[in-house]
């Protein structure tokens, strides 16, 4: 089978694939979390109250350069210098208390649940930030981030015990996934939070003389299949027929 896992599902996916390769023809890992290591002055930034900024790199993939990543790193570069500074006491004061809410297994699913009648217009709210989605399309993702958010938890209740504050997994999969044996591809929005660099490290590191891609898909983040479809599914479906060829 193809293997297909998004965020969290791309984590748990790829150790499916370690554990059962036998299983998977060809793994595709849709901006996974839990790929790098945390930075070294990670710690120190979150005593400090600093969230993990998101890796600003131009390393080529180790496999050949799509369009797509060719077209995400033009966008990438044509984005302004952020602003230095700090943050605000404010800011570092709502930031300690997600973090410490985070160690107690307290998820944004349940602060959205727990926002009862106010919890569509949360989701609205971190929706809203997605300038470049149309208003169809933000009104699309708000619908989808809104329904996962509300519904009983399930596997969100194990993201505290495998994750640290920032997504960063307490066991980082460049560290293991070294002994994948199974072709594998790795796809990330332009402006998506994950580090994609990540990937990168992961085939580098691959032992096994299996075939890798890294895709970056322009004018999408996180969530590349809802906000770029058209070039995500592009990128699957060629992906899908080269098992056949």
């Amino acid at each position: 089978m193809t293997l297909c896992g998004h965020s969290f599902g791309g984590y748990m996916s790829a150790l499916y694939a370690l554990k059962y390769p036998d299983r998977v023809e060809k793994l595709v890992l849709v901006s996974p979390i839990g790929i790098p290591e945390a930075p070294p002055d990670f710690d120190e930034k979150l005593r400090q109250g600093y969230g993990p900024a998101r890796r600003r790199g131009r390393a080529s993939p180790p496999s050949e350069r799509t369009p797509e990543y060719e077209a995400a790193e033009a966008a990438e570069a044509a984005e302004p210098a952020s602003k230095s500074g700090g943050p605000s006491r404010t800011q570092i004061m709502w930031f300690r208390l997600a973090m410490n809410l985070w160690e107690r297994n307290f998820t944004p699913q349940w602060v959205v649940r727990s926002a009862g009648p106010f919890s569509r217009r949360l989701i609205d709210m971190y929706v809203g930030r997605f300038t470049w989605l149309s208003e169809l399309q933000r009104s699309a993702l708000a619908a989808y981030a809104h329904q996962i958010s509300v519904l009983p938890g399930s596997s969100e209740s194990a993201l505290g015990d495998i994750l640290r504050p920032g997504a960063f997994a307490r066991r980082p999969l460049v560290n293991r996934l070294h002994a994948l044996a199974v072709p594998t591809v790795f796809m990330y929005g332009a402006n998506d939070w994950v580090d994609f660099t990540g990937g990168e490290q992961v085939i580098r590191r691959i032992t096994a003389n299996v075939d890798t891609r890294l895709f970056r898909i322009p004018r999408a983040g996180h969530n590349l299949h809802l906000e770029n479809a058209a070039d995500f599914n592009r990128v699957l479906v060629g992906e899908m027929r080269a098992i056949s060829d």
